[in-house]
């Protein structure tokens, strides 16, 4: 069976437990070591490891500015699979723990009183910094893995004294950290800085609790009332906060246009930080990678209209160098499949795709929000609200243009209708920003968007990846692959 798992120690992984570094127990105590008790006494070797942190996770070649969509069974992503495997996703798991390592870091720092140089609201800031990145981390993880250690700035060491079975916490107990690091985290943010785009503020905290939240009210817990809470901080985002949906959707993923006030939370590239080449995510045609194929299928489904257009690559130029080459439909291609058009022209330019991108990739956006707000409120209420109806319509009518043709929602629907509509809009708009595969978990819709050509070794406990090798024989793997 593919899930029944070797799990013999393999000396040559480094994942979450072993940072390369000895576990034998030092006796000597060398003089000058940095260590988060002297090192981090100011704001600015604070943020530092909030910038290493963030740098673990996405960085040039690697992690998730690597082939990360090829890993997620989506329905999206030509070519994957549901035969996961020992390892699969081993890489995410490491790098997200090495995130929490150093933003655990800080946050013992700050309660051993290194900042005390500090005035409290820099020291608390600092402080909502940490947690807001840790709750982001752990939110991922807690929707891959399931059942996890939880570890903070109080946790011994993993290295010298190693974790057991018992020190995953039950996914409602995760649910419950991720809401008391994200309330600390609203409370002593700073408001949104035109000058900073990027930093966290009160309302990126506010928008991840929202979908927090929506998934909490979803699969695997299940827990209907937090629709509620998912809705109104929903709402709260959208009435109070500075973001808003633009108005042409080709505007939204432009590397010149990449802080805009659409997005919410997105891995960072800077002139200085370059990002993968162009022609990663491209078409051979245009020298590519194969780095982004698009699932035929599912690119013939997605609604004519103009958002498509840019979104997916359909038809594209035959040869970049030749400006007056045909254009061809992705049958006629060399790879014979569409192409994603997100991190492609035209929302880089010519010179980003023979060369080195500057695009960010988008983590999450303010039509999430309006997507979280519809599902929410249509599911707390047993049925769609007006005002549920004219935000996801939003959207919709953006995509459509003058010329589209997907259906706009309406209030005559069901629940069920309605609900379905909103998956669908997250589908469309939401694809390829590392989005679809909590929405296929949480939704329990694996086996179906796999159909026809993938679905075949599906079983239930897919719905949750395994545990790397290494750390599973200490704490143990998730059911099917023991």
């Amino acid at each position: 069976m593919k899930k029944n798992i070797n799990i013999l120690m393999k000396s040559m992984i480094a994942l979450l437990f072993i940072f390369g570094v000895s576990c034998q127990k030092l006796e000597e105590n060398p003089k000058g070591m940095s260590t988060s008790s002297n090192f981090y006494t100011t704001p600015e070797q604070c943020e530092a490891a909030f910038t290493a942190s963030m740098n673990s996770i996405f960085n040039t070649w690697g992690n998730y500015n690597a082939n990360v969509f090829g890993l997620f069974p989506d329905g999206q992503y030509d070519g994957a699979s549901l035969d996961y495997g020992a390892d699969y996703t081993a890489e995410l798991w490491r790098i997200h723990y090495n995130a929490i390592t150093n933003i655990n870091a800080v946050l013992k720092a700050v309660k051993a009183g290194n900042l005390k140089s500090s005035t409290q609201d820099v020291i608390d800031g600092i402080a909502a910094q940490a947690r807001y990145l840790r709750a982001f981390n752990y939110f991922t993880l807690v929707r891959m893995y399931g059942r996890i250690p939880f570890i903070t700035e109080d946790t011994p060491d993993p290295v010298v004294t190693a974790l057991t079975p018992e020190s995953k916490v039950d996914i409602s107990v995760m649910y419950d950290n991720l809401e008391k690091d994200l309330l600390f985290a609203i409370e002593h943010l700073a408001d949104y800085d035109e000058a900073t785009p990027a930093k966290p503020c009160l309302w990126t905290a506010k928008s991840l609790l929202a979908k927090v939240y929506l998934t909490r009210a979803t699969a695997p817990l299940n827990e209907t009332s937090y629709y509620a809470k998912a809705r109104d901080m929903a709402d709260d985002v959208i009435v109070n906060g500075p973001y808003e949906l633009l108005p042409d959707f080709r505007d939204v993923f432009k590397s010149s246009n990449k802080n805009n006030r659409e997005m919410i939370i997105s891995f960072q590239i800077t002139d200085d930080d370059p990002n993968m080449d162009g022609a990663a995510w491209a078409p051979s045609e245009w020298g590519g990678w194969s780095g982004g194929p698009v699932k035929p299928a599912w690119a013939e489904a997605y609604p004519d209209q103009p958002r498509k257009e840019n979104y997916i690559l359909m038809n594209f130029s035959s040869d970049l160098s030749d400006p007056e080459a045909p254009i061809i439909n992705y049958t006629e291609s060399i790879d014979g499949v569409p192409y994603m058009g997100k991190y492609n022209m035209p929302n880089i330019t010519l010179d980003e795709q023979l060369g080195i991108s500057r695009a960010n990739h988008s983590v999450m956006r303010f039509a999430d929000v309006l997507l979280i707000y519809a599902e929410a409120a249509n599911m707390a209420n047993n049925g769609p609200t007006q005002l549920s109806v004219d935000r996801l319509n939003m959207i919709i009518d953006r995509a459509n243009e003058e010329t589209g043709t997907e259906p706009r929602a309406n209030i005559s629907m069901t629940a069920a209708q309605f609900d379905q509509k909103v998956i669908d809009e997250r589908n469309y708009e939401l694809c390829f920003e590392y989005d679809r595969i909590f929405d296929v978990f949480r939704k329990r819709i694996l086996k179906e968007v796999n159909l026809p050509d993938n679905a075949e070794g599906y079983q239930e406990t897919d719905y949750l990846f395994p545990i790397p090798t290494f750390d599973a024989t200490f704490i143990g793997n998730n059911p099917g692959y023991e």
